[in-house]
């Protein structure tokens, strides 16, 4: 009999780490849930309370798919503002629904679990693409209200979405149902107070409200995680004062989007994307083509006025320092205050944004008319335009305008940067050659008026260091025991190195029950054991209860996600064991806030910290790569995944991954695994699309972030995506995979593909070794053979296929299990 070796606890009693992390989880939710509307009703004490709508008492904690998390439990709006000590007055509605949400829920899921029995490589890519939506819930009655005796009532709206289907326009999704509007008009004219929380990924068509008098106060309530309940409650009572702002701009209506009727789906076909926006996405847009939002990029209330003063700004050679004072100038509660810097960069060879952001700070926690000094700082550098004539990044002479601010639409100029002549940046090569003619939009170009009495500052073109790229395939530096073990491997090891298990590998020597994949297992014997490779956008996703049967086999016990307890019965007892004819293990972890909700704090420490508690998980269980964060730019508010990306502005992006970044891996062998890579902004049919982008805007928009992520924080692996960039699908792009990776910016970890991405007709399995992607996953026999066939015909050879297997190795040697499980 073999044992498998496991971290996984036999006990089921709450840890401290739990009680812990359930803290931190709930001040990140609180401090990233955002108040869009309020007329003063808000906060309020606790009372009776009218409690109605989809999200109420089944809150939606997150996205479906790799998302998920497998917590001990999670609390809901019902039950957080019970625990709050308010009344809940409206229990039969709520009951009614939780039976209509299991009905609808239960067809939805044995509609997937049979759909999965297909087989087909297209369904286990899409095996999410379900499209299911939380039904409305029945009309609320007169007599609903009646019974409720409540002078408060709260409506929750909800909308699930998730991997493999993007939003869509209907009634149901993206706009508000007849019965959500009819309900909230009979609502709002029956309570004294009326309040909207949306718990949705993102945004939504407001307009229906603005046609319903009566409304108090509307609050972006998110995808919160596991204590999410508990901390709307904070913000309801004022326990907490709201002090999250918007990461993505809401338009009035979804066609005041650019190019919004050929996104994805809505163009009738899937099989290309056209970025015709450029670099003109989100803010960048409305802001350059004088669009007006419904609630701008970086909005946020709060109970109380903040007054932001502007003090100075400081130049040392690139180096650009702003100082602000931030006061807590008006009301009765403690609280927090997000600033915004944007810079508006002169026009010349190329047309920019009006302005774009270019730091951030938040403040700590100030009591009424206490003050704190922020510092707001960057590189001038980082405002260079990506010329793609001259494959050069560059700053062009003139006038640089800070604005500084509360949003991207409410700031002032406090200074000017000035530069005589024009400067190259970085001296790069064309990558990713687009493969049609592409025709982008141009906008006006907006005068700007800068007031009396601004002061200039200038910086010296001497003091700007041109950075020259060398083009090179940099060997990786490798320890003295992966040399010695790669000397030892014939091609057979190496391809069993570079090809992860798959699934539903049932021999891993190490085992991490619910571990997307493992690396290979059979080296153990040379002192390599395997590495586990497990979910976390929102938090490590992981099996949360198990058994080891006495045949030594670990086999869960319940289903890691909903649908799969669906299934068949002979396929449920293949799959599952009976915690009766074993030892219990148990690994619970902590569901946070989405990508979304987390970056909404504007708080990088906070995200670092949620980082560090998910890096304790991993090293808890033995988890070597954890696949997140999720960093692709919500390019449009339909994207399916939109939950897991932080935001549509790639500096924010790029500094809340890094962020997460230093927090994970903090702990040796702890890796971080960025992701998608690149331009994977649509779900529906992800694994066949073409993202069709220019050079220019790849580089400024698309690609930022992922750069900062890796030259700030030092991320360890990357994941590529499904999609083709400019015809070429990205695992096999040796454009993406090194000559940016590698050489321009410096990256030494390692390249996986996402999963089942290099299944027949997709991605070439021996492409993806010869472009740098170096493990492919979550891998099998099929993609072992298929490297052994395309070795052989030449498309890759054995050098390249030694190097992938070199980057895997060191990385697995010196991974979470590398250290402590041999």
């Amino acid at each position: 009999m073999k044992k498998f070796l496991t971290n996984a606890r036999t006990s089921d009693e709450v840890t401290e780490r739990e009680i812990k992390h359930r803290k931190l989880a709930r001040d990140a939710a609180g401090e990233s849930i955002v108040l869009l509307k309020n007329d003063g009703s808000l906060p309020v004490k606790p009372c009776p309370v009218a409690l109605y709508g989809a999200g109420a008492a089944t809150t939606i904690k997150g996205g479906t798919g790799s998302g998920e998390v497998n917590e001990r439990y999670s609390v809901t709006i019902e039950q957080g503002l019970k625990n709050a000590g308010f009344t809940i007055t409206t229990d039969p509605w709520l009951r009614e629904y939780e039976k209509l949400l299991k009905t609808e829920k239960t067809a939805a899921n044995k509609a997937l679990a049979k759909k999965l029995l297909s087989s087909s490589p297209d369904d286990r890519i899409n095996i999410m693409a379900n499209g299911f939506q939380y039904p409305a819930g029945r009309p609320v009655t007169d007599t609903d209200i009646q019974g409720s005796k409540s002078e408060i009532c709260i409506y929750v709206i909800a909308r699930q979405s998730g991997e493999c289907s993007d939003r869509r326009l209907e009634k149901n999704d993206f706009t508000l149902t007849d019965t959500e509007i009819d309900n909230l008009k009979l609502a709002a004219s029956s309570y004294k107070k009326t309040f909207v929380i949306i718990n949705t990924a993102g945004p939504m068509d407001m307009t229906p409200l603005e046609k319903i008098d009566g409304i108090n106060a509307i609050i972006f309530f998110c995808q919160q995680g596991m204590e999410g309940g508990n901390a709307l409650a904070d913000i309801v009572t004022g326990k907490v004062t709201p002090s999250g702002c918007l990461t993505s701009t809401w338009p009035v209506k979804y066609e005041d989007l650019p190019n919004a009727m050929e996104y994805s789906y809505l163009k009738n076909h899937t099989d290309f994307e056209e970025y015709k926006e450029g670099i003109y996405v989100g803010y960048r847009y409305f802001d350059s083509f004088r669009v007006t939002p419904y609630y701008e990029f970086g909005y946020g209330l709060s109970y109380n006025n903040f007054t932001v003063e502007y003090i100075s700004t400081f130049v040392d050679k690139t180096k650009i320092t702003v100082k602000a004072k931030v006061t807590n100038s008006w009301g009765a509660f403690s609280g927090k205050k997000c600033v915004q810097l944007y810079v508006s960069v002169p026009n010349g060879k190329l047309q920019r944004e009006f302005k774009s952001l270019a730091a951030f700070a938040k403040t700590g926690l100030l009591a009424p008319e206490q003050s704190q000094e922020l510092t707001l700082d960057f590189d001038i550098t980082d405002l260079a335009g990506y010329d793609e004539q001259n494959a050069s990044f560059i700053l062009e002479q003139g006038k640089y305008v800070l604005h500084l601010g509360e949003s991207s639409r409410n700031t002032k100029i406090v200074s000017v940067l000035t530069l005589e002549s024009s400067v190259v940046t970085e001296v790069c090569t064309n990558v990713c050659k687009v493969d049609r003619d592409l025709k982008e939009i141009k906008p006006e170009i907006i005068p700007i008026n800068i007031p009396d009495g601004i002061q200039s500052y200038p910086v010296s073109p001497a003091d700007i260091k041109t950075r020259k790229h060398e083009y090179n395939i940099p060997k990786p530096v490798l320890s003295r025991k992966t040399e010695e073990i790669l000397d030892t491997l014939d091609i057979d090891d190496m391809i069993k190195v570079v090809v992860a298990t798959g699934m539903t590998d049932a021999a891993p020597h190490f085992c991490v029950p619910g571990a997307a994949a493992n690396t290979t297992s059979h080296l153990v014997e040379k002192g390599v054991p395997n590495a586990a490779l497990c979910d976390g956008p929102a938090g490590l996703r992981i099996q949360r209860r198990s058994v080891r049967l006495k045949n030594g086999v670990i086999k869960p016990v319940e289903a890691m996600m909903e649908f799969m307890a669906y299934m068949p019965w002979f396929f449920r007892k293949l799959i599952f064991g009976n915690p009766k004819k074993g030892t219990a293990l148990y690994q619970y972890t902590s569901a946070f806030p989405v990508g979304t909700a987390l970056a909404q704090t504007w708080n990088t420490q906070l995200v670092e910290q949620t980082g560090i508690a998910v890096g304790t998980e991993m090293t808890e269980y033995g988890v070597t790569f954890l696949l997140a964060p999720g960093m692709n730019i919500q390019r449009n508010p339909l994207c399916g995944r939109n939950y897991e990306y932080y935001s549509e502005d790639p500096l924010l992006t790029g500094k809340m991954a890094a962020a997460s970044t230093r927090g994970v891996q903090s702990f040796n062998g702890c890796y971080v695994t960025i992701k998608h890579y690149a331009a994977n902004n649509q779900e529906t049919n992800r694994h066949r699309s073409n993202s069709v982008i220019n050079e220019r805007a790849l580089r400024e928009i698309y690609l930022k972030g992922f750069r900062i992520a890796v030259e700030e924080a030092g991320a360890k692996a990357v994941m590529t995506s499904y999609n083709k960039l400019n015809g070429i699908y990205t695992p096999n792009n040796f454009d993406l995979c090194t000559k940016l990776l590698r050489c321009e910016w410096d990256f030494d970890g390692v390249v996986m593909t996402d999963w089942y991405a290099t299944n027949k007709g997709l991605a070439g399995n021996g492409l993806s070794i010869k472009a740098g992607n170096d493990l492919i996953c979550p891998g099998g026999s099929y993609n072992c053979k298929e490297l052994k066939n395309d070795l052989e015909a030449g498309i890759f050879n054995l050098e390249d296929l030694r190097l992938s297997c070199s980057r895997v190795l060191e990385a697995v040697i010196n991974g979470r299990t590398g250290k402590s499980s041999l």
